[in-house]
């Protein structure tokens, strides 16, 4: 069995359920998903299994423990103790992906101004496990990932692309899983941007875009649109953290790649997720009009997630102008979400989930004003705050509830909250985490609180000291 799940040779699996457990094809079709016409065939070696859904499926069909499920590629569905990891997670051709990680190690990546340690991370390696598990890894084992896939471990690992390496040096053809490996990737460093810091992502997210632009030279025509939407979708966060760094001119150029890799590829929904991006870099009216730019290149029908995450960024704007009609996006927005599958969707929905959507209704109905929507958001967003979780988001929702607190005269909580967002903006080196406090910081300098005094100093010295904003 060992062997089989090493190999990911599904065939010979099937085999020894079989003969070991007496379950016919049928039944075992019925476990995973598949007909049993096709169990035959994989059975037989007519058919050989390479989805990473089809092994997912395959794995909670027959109910394979852990260290069963590790040993096939897959994510542990129970994450508990240290290590948290009991053997290392195989790439898809077996090797080894990064040795024993242990939980005391997280702190390299969550504690503040450790920045430094990050850049250490072999980036690229860490983004194309991230992006292949997807779904299947929590936050806590994304950090103890990075913590422990350095660049200088993974010096002693066996090169998991040395079939890109492969495609680059020559005129090979180039195949699906390498393909794959590049989507996977690309999807990686979009869920990594929302743990980690910009400065930590940059370096190796256009190393990523490097190869993908080699690759696409001469690339064949059935893998042409593929790569250039994957390119696309990295550039839009390329753009987005090249703007976080204090590199506007950086950021405009990989805008006008996303464009052109829209174009090319046949996906415009790109340009959506360009131009969501950009209004984060803007304020008042060309911030909502970049929101609406972005909805133009919506489909009629699908892509909910993009849908859903666009309807709250015109809510907030909407709102921000004292402007009704933001309930009603608002209300919009939550329906599209409903409908929508964000794991399932583009690379950069995958932040968008039931916390996120209660810090869009914190938002508005703060600044719309009403206080008893005010309250009722509030706790409905700080119940869904994880505090060893997202600290970008963390830094929103606490935000938006320091403000809300001063609204109603409670300054000493305001300023609590205020703190607190402070601190995860900190963590990540967020400037957009910063920006959120920036009416924080306005409704502090009316305040004669000595706490609200020093904490407005402090704002001031973390804006001064992570440098001016871009926009």
């Amino acid at each position: 069995m060992l062997t089989a799940l090493t190999n990911r040779d599904i065939g010979h699996l099937f085999r020894l359920v079989r003969q070991y457990a007496g379950v016919s094809q049928t039944r075992i079709g019925v476990a995973v998903g598949l007909s049993q016409g096709k169990v035959s065939e994989i059975m037989n070696g007519a058919v050989q299994v390479t989805s990473f859904e089809v092994f997912e499926r395959i794995a909670e069909g027959l109910r394979l423990p852990d260290p069963a499920r590790m040993t096939l590629g897959l994510a542990p569905r129970v994450i508990t103790g240290t290590p948290v990891l009991s053997a290392p997670i195989p790439a898809r051709d077996g090797t080894p992906a990064s040795g024993l990680l242990s939980v005391e190690q997280v702190e390299l990546v969550v504690s503040p101004r450790q920045s430094a340690d990050l850049l250490d991370v072999d980036v690229l390696t860490l983004a194309w496990i991230v992006g292949r598990l997807d779904a299947h890894v929590d936050r806590r084992t994304m950090l103890l990932l990075a913590a422990g896939l350095t660049a200088e471990a993974a010096a002693s690992v066996t090169d998991p692309w040395e079939r890109l390496t492969r495609a680059l040096a020559g005129p090979q053809v180039l195949d699906e899983d390498t393909v794959e490996r590049l989507e996977a990737r690309t999807i990686g460093f979009h869920r990594l941007e929302y743990e980690l810091p910009a400065s930590a992502l940059y370096q190796g997210l256009t190393s990523h875009l490097n190869e993908l632009s080699a690759l696409l030279q001469g690339a064949p025509e059935r893998f042409r649109r593929r790569l250039a939407a994957t390119a696309g979708e990295a550039a839009t966060l390329a753009s987005w953290l090249a703007w976080d760094l204090k590199r506007p001119a950086q950021s405009a150029s990989f805008d006008r790649v996303s464009a052109l890799a829209a174009k090319e590829s046949g996906h415009p929904i790109i340009q959506a997720c360009t131009h969501a991006y950009r209004s984060y870099m803007l304020e008042g009216r060309a911030a909502l009009e970049a929101v609406r730019q972005a909805q133009q290149f919506l489909p009629a029908q699908g892509d909910d997630a993009t849908r859903a995450w666009l309807l709250c960024l015109e809510a907030e704007h909407l709102a921000a102008f004292g402007d009704l009609e933001a309930a009603e996006r608002l209300r919009q927005a939550e329906e599209a979400f409903d409908r929508s599958r964000p794991h399932r969707e583009r690379a950069w929905t995958r932040f968008l989930d039931g916390g996120r959507m209660a810090a869009f209704q914190l938002s508005v109905q703060v600044r719309l004003g009403d206080e008893r929507q005010v309250i009722a958001a509030g706790q409905h967003a700080l119940s869904s705050v994880d505090e060893g979780g997202d600290h970008k988001r963390i830094a929103v929702i606490y935000a938006d509830v320091a403000q809300a607190q001063f609204q109603i005269g409670d300054v000493p909580t305001g300023v609590t909250y205020a703190r607190r967002a402070l601190d995860s903006a900190q963590r990540t080196e967020s400037t957009w985490g910063l920006q959120h406090l920036s009416t924080v910081e306005k409704t502090l300098a009316s305040q004669q609180d000595p706490a609200a005094r020093e904490l407005l100093g402090d704002l001031i010295a973390t804006r001064r000291a992570l440098g001016p904003s871009p926009a």
